[in-house]
């Protein structure tokens, strides 16, 4: 009750953002208004970076249901830009887990690093490679039994953003990935199309298709979400570096996961920018 309320102000408020807001340069033409595939609240990716000396931080929080069991998961998202095309990141998770038959279970999840670099950037075409390394220090994860399962392991994530703005107001996108589990020499590709919608100046709405594929290419989970974010309080902060913005995603698996399971996840969030400097 409490996640369905909160989901319907996370709504409200990304709906009541959306309103235009004018434009305080006269004749000049405004800018673009924001309708990027992003993640957060979104699997997919975009090649957008924070700019220089720009900062992003997202809170976000996941609650997951697969199959007898549920879990969640609440992750600290902070990137830095250098210079107008370059990022990093870092991420880590808290997470929980309730399995049937099974002791509930929290912990600190994998710490990530990244680095994000835009190369294409033209007539609204934008291209970026974002290589990612996950270490192996999660908590460990006990059977029934009280004994400890094998962790996932460190792996190596390396996936090509690709994001073109349409009339303005569109925009359509295509993320394709390969991870290399190196503990356990795995390997696995990701692959997502998703469009976004401009509402007004200060919202989009957002939708995708992202799929997990095995060495074969067979599948693993292809899941359908969709999603909304917007800016909170544009005019508080429009003559200052600071942002605060809102996010929300619902997804579904679509087709047979590896698993056998049906798989259900809501995330919601907040977002923090300091705009790049000079802004």
């Amino acid at each position: 009750m409490f996640t369905r309320r909160l989901l319907v102000v996370l709504v409200i408020g990304l709906l009541a953002s959306s309103h235009p807001v004018a434009n305080a340069a006269g004749g000049e033409e405004p800018e673009a208004p924001e309708s990027a595939v992003s993640s957060p609240p979104m699997e997919m990716d975009d090649p957008a970076t924070p700019g220089q000396r720009g900062i992003e931080v997202n809170l976000v929080a996941t609650l997951l249901h697969a199959g007898t069991g549920h879990g969640s998961e609440s992750l600290f998202d902070a990137n830095y830009g250098i210079g107008d095309r370059l990022q990093l990141k870092f991420e880590r998770p808290y997470v929980t887990e309730i399995e049937e038959g099974v002791p509930y279970q929290q912990g600190v999840g994998a710490s990530e690093f990244g680095v994000k670099w835009r190369f294409v950037d033209h007539s609204g075409l934008e291209i970026a490679i974002y290589p990612q390394y996950e270490f192996n220090d999660a908590f460990t994860i006990r059977d029934a039994e009280g004994n400890p399962e094998d962790k996932e392991g460190s792996s190596v994530f390396i996936p090509v953003l690709i994001s073109k703005t349409l009339a303005r107001v569109y925009t359509v996108a295509a993320n394709a990935g390969y991870r290399h589990n190196v503990t356990h020499s795995l390997d696995d590709w990701a692959v997502g199309l998703g469009a976004g919608r401009a509402l007004g100046n200060n919202a989009r709405i957002l939708g995708e298709v992202y799929s997990i594929r095995d060495d074969h290419l067979g599948n693993i989970e292809t899941d359908v979400r969709g999603g909304l974010a917007g800016v909170l309080f544009p005019s508080a902060f429009e003559k200052s570096r600071f942002e605060l913005g809102e996010f929300a995603s619902v997804g579904h698996n679509i087709g047979q996961t590896e698993a056998g399971n049906n798989v259900l996840s809501v995330t919601f969030g907040l977002q923090f920018i300091m705009k790049p400097a000079g802004e």
